[in-house]
């Protein structure tokens, strides 16, 4: 059997990175016309350096200044950019009819936004495409479609949106629970944080509980019909947050009871469960495509790619078996330019040491010589 034999990042100091990259432009792009769909992007460092399209997670967790750090701006032109949906994209999915914001936003969808976003900033080479948890799957959907416009891809917390990949952190044991709360028939991270995903369960209808992405997807669905019914969509958002937030750092107190920011709460939710009820949109959709296998099953299509994963032995958002099959498959594709660091971390790629190994890899790649600098 081949191994995926990962590096094993001892424990370390957190790593600055570069924080105070500043913004030098910024803009909104029109990549839709009928629905209308504009997305919002931001350029950090070097305007003529190596080009990094940076996916964020969520799916629909928008994305912020800070992500900008992992990148050294005197070498690299770094785009963060808001999927459909979400952040300062508009339509937005926290506004009260969701319908407009999840119509025609669909992974290929936000492909085809990549290839525009490129064009509008002039980036006419290759490109290092940089994807943590739900960037991760898009990176490579994105580097499936389009290998020859990727340099390198950076991944963190690999997540490869199977149904079991799915049920491993919103399922678990949620239809024993009434009957039997500590039930542990299946694998998941309910196992781990027994006290936030009691607080994440009650929440979701007893009718509801067999399939708990298919009800939530059901209630998100249409917009409320009154305060009432309001309310309630925004209990069930706060929640799904609220258990992703619990699970997602190694050092977290699970009793807290924070609460997400509402309008945030909406976005984020109703986007993730649109694209779980849906497979992650990878190569169909609808609730059959809930057992795609579709990164694994075109893992060839990568396999000139030079690669880079980073994954958290303890995250329990997305399993590390998700890494593991990524790099094995990559592997046995004929990819000999795999690189596998397992971190002592949970989830969040700003876990000190999982932060401390991205800035790393970022650091060391091999420049791009010569590449389009396109730009202003």
């Amino acid at each position: 059997m081949d191994t995926a034999t990962p590096t094993i990042e001892p424990s370390q100091p957190a790593r600055p990175g570069y924080p105070n990259s500043a913004c030098t432009r910024s803009g909104f792009l029109a990549v839709q016309e009928n629905p209308p769909h504009r997305i919002y992007w931001e350029e950090y460092g070097a305007p003529d350096g190596e080009p990094v399209m940076f996916l964020h997670g969520g799916p629909g967790a928008g994305c912020h200044r800070y992500f900008a750090h992992f990148f050294k701006p005197e070498r690299y032109r770094i785009i963060l950019f808001d999927q459909r949906g979400c952040g300062k994209s508009t339509p937005n999915a926290s506004d009260d009819d969701a319908r407009p914001a999840l119509t025609d936003n669909t992974t290929a969808h936000l492909i085809d936004d990549v290839l525009q976003l490129r064009r509008e900033l002039a980036i006419h080479g290759k490109m290092h495409v940089f994807g943590g948890s739900w960037g991760s799957t898009l990176a490579l959907a994105y580097a499936i479609s389009h290998p020859e416009t990727v340099q390198t891809l950076v991944l963190r917390g690999v997540f490869l949106c199977r149904r079991a990949d799915v049920d491993y952190f919103l399922q678990g044991n949620a239809a024993d629970f009434e009957f039997d709360p500590l039930t542990m028939r299946v694998p998941g991270a309910y196992l781990d944080f027994p006290a936030a995903w009691a607080r994440f369960v009650a929440t979701i209808p007893a009718a509801d509980r067999g399939d708990v992405v298919g009800g939530l997807a059901r209630i998100f669905s249409e917009p409320p019909a009154d305060g009432s019914e309001r309310q309630r969509i925004v209990e069930l958002a706060s929640a799904c947050v609220a258990w992703e937030s619990s699970a997602s750092r190694l050092k977290r107190d699970e009793s807290s009871h924070s609460q997400p920011h509402q309008k945030y709460a909406l976005m984020a939710s109703r986007i993730l469960i649109h694209y779980m009820i849906n497979g992650g949109f990878l190569g169909g959709n609808g609730e059959a495509n809930r057992d795609n296998n579709h990164i694994l099953d075109h893992i060839d299509r990568l396999k000139a790619i030079p690669t880079h994963v980073v994954h958290g032995r303890y995250d329990r958002v997305c399993h590390l078996s998700q890494a593991e099959a990524v790099v094995r498959a990559l592997r046995a594709a004929g990819n000999g330019e795999v690189h596998y660091v397992i971190t002592t971390a949970g989830h969040g790629s700003l876990e000190p040491e999982t932060d401390a190994a991205l800035c790393s890899i970022m650091d060391a790649l091999p420049p791009m010589t010569p590449f389009d600098r396109g730009g202003t």
